[in-house]
């Protein structure tokens, strides 16, 4: 089992998650040897896994084995629920967080993934468990668009080279592109929201695309000197 999953610990790409989602969707009957060769690499995994918790899939990786192999209940509980808080930014952690038997912590889990600006991530379980009575989409998807302008201001004034300046405009586009996705895939009414994202994103690559000339026509007259 080992030599085929290792890969996924180092290099962070999604062909291990498909690989994992078939065999849930298998739910294949493990016997207990097979379980216990799952435990071993589980635990690898974790241990591994505290150097490197920015790594969302490795931490998806994990969560995924404990609902295929049903290890959950060898963890602890507040662990499990932190890894799943870093796992979060991935669609296939809401179905996790149901497989793994945590619906009853569903309020305590969107508090905190406010409570650490995770924004988009809260809204994902906000929609998928009904929630938006007491969490207000939008009001979520609004607090993601104010910390994308204002990361991507805060690093424009840091860099001073021109590549890092763009950098961040580029960021800061991405950022914004990813509430209005959202909002198209869970058919979020919030028109106001999205002319806002719309025309913040059109004077973000207006700036970027003056950035860029003026560095052109700085270059060409150094040229022409």
């Amino acid at each position: 089992m080992k030599d085929p999953m290792l890969p996924f610990c180092s290099q962070g790409d999604h062909s291990h998650i498909f690989l994992l989602e078939q065999l849930m969707r298998i739910s294949p009957v493990i016997k207990p040897h097979v379980r216990e060769e799952a435990m071993k690499f589980a635990l690898y995994l974790k241990a591994n896994m505290r150097a490197s918790t920015e790594n969302s899939l490795v931490v998806l990786g994990f969560l995924m084995i404990l609902s295929i192999y049903g290890l959950v209940s060898s963890f602890d509980e507040d662990e499990v629920l932190k890894f799943l808080q870093i796992a979060a930014r991935h669609k296939e952690a809401v179905e996790l967080f149901r497989i793994l038997g945590f619906v009853n912590k569903i309020y305590d889990f969107v508090e905190n993934l406010i409570k650490n600006q995770q924004y988009i991530e809260a809204v994902r379980f906000i929609c998928a468990f009904e929630l938006a009575e007491k969490y207000q989409p939008i009001h979520q998807l609004q607090a993601h668009v104010n910390k994308a302008k204002l990361n991507c201001e805060n690093n424009y004034k840091e860099n001073k080279s021109i590549e890092t300046k763009v950098e961040s405009i580029d960021e800061g586009i991405s950022s914004l592109k990813t509430v209005l996705q959202f909002i198209r895939e869970n058919n979020i009414e919030c028109k106001e929201l999205v002319d806002e994202v719309e025309d913040h994103i059109v004077k973000l690559k207006r700036h970027m695309a003056n950035i860029v000339k003026a560095n052109i026509q700085s270059v060409t007259r150094k040229g022409v000197s």
